[in-house]
């Protein structure tokens, strides 16, 4: 079986309101830990969320690797909810006229299996008194272009998401974390991404060596990262799989949960 870890990070919240824990995956890219997903599974049982998010690459173009896909998140939809957005993969294989009937097949596999699919989309969620709202951004695949740096705008972003309730806490699914500028600015509380694979290759003192869409020598590419003023939080995952020429070494493969915490602590 194939290797991974789960990391656990600790966000605080200045609400006076109940914790919650989050298990975080991304990227696994038709990876597997386990003919089932056993590993992945008995990980995520260990951690007990009290909810799963997914923000993407999760698609290949192998239909029988979807379909144990679609079993993996049936088995996780019996214990808890999840939500999912879409990847660049994801985005992809819709934009492209041979793939999209897979991508169709795809996102039909997760509704049917328990799946919330929130692609520019958001919907609310309650648990111990706790009120939030969860929302998917999916970027154009233009935003993904190894070769162009634009940024969405925030009128962009509001006008797939519509403007964010400042009463409401809000936690956002965003599969390219280059734009959380835009995202805290459009009032993201809590921001999951991936897509950066954790920088592919890691060197002491020197962190990522690569990373798709950024290039050579990006830096930190994973764990949690603060706004200015440590009200938004950007939790972003090294991510499960591999699809780059260049292999993970000193990265190892993860999942992700977040303890979102009152100020005071639990």
């Amino acid at each position: 079986m194939k290797s991974f870890r789960a990391v656990r990070y600790e966000t605080r919240k200045d609400t006076g309101k109940a914790a919650l824990t989050f298990a975080h995956l991304s990227d696994l890219h038709g990876c597997f830990y386990g003919e089932n997903q056993e590993g992945l599974l008995e990980a995520i049982y260990e951690a007990d969320p009290d909810l799963v998010v997914v923000s993407g690459d999760m698609i290949v173009g192998k239909p029988g690797i979807n379909r144990k896909t679609f079993a993996f998140f049936k088995e996780l939809t019996a214990k808890y909810p999840v939500f999912f957005s879409n990847g660049n993969h994801e985005t992809r294989y819709e934009a492209t006229e041979d793939f999209r009937p897979v991508y169709k097949h795809f996102i039909y596999g997760l509704w049917k299996n328990g799946v919330e699919v929130l692609n520019n989309k958001s919907v609310p969620f309650e648990k111990n008194g706790r009120k939030l709202m969860i929302a998917g951004y999916e970027a154009e695949i233009s935003y993904f272009s190894r070769f162009n740096r634009k940024i969405p705008s925030l009128e962009e972003l509001k006008s797939h998401l519509g403007e964010k309730d400042p009463e409401t806490e809000t936690v956002l699914l965003a599969h390219n974390p280059m734009f959380f500028s835009v995202y805290k600015e459009w009032g993201a509380d809590l921001t999951f991404s991936g897509h950066l694979h954790g920088g592919q290759v890691i060197l002491p003192g020197i962190g990522g060596v690569y990373a798709p869409d950024m290039g050579w020598f990006p830096g930190r590419l994973k764990g949690v990262f603060d706004s200015k003023d440590g009200k938004r939080h950007l939790v972003l995952s090294a991510g499960l799989g591999n699809t780059e020429v260049i292999p993970r070494f000193n990265n190892i493969p993860e999942i992700v949960c977040v303890d979102l915490v009152p100020e005071g602590g639990w």
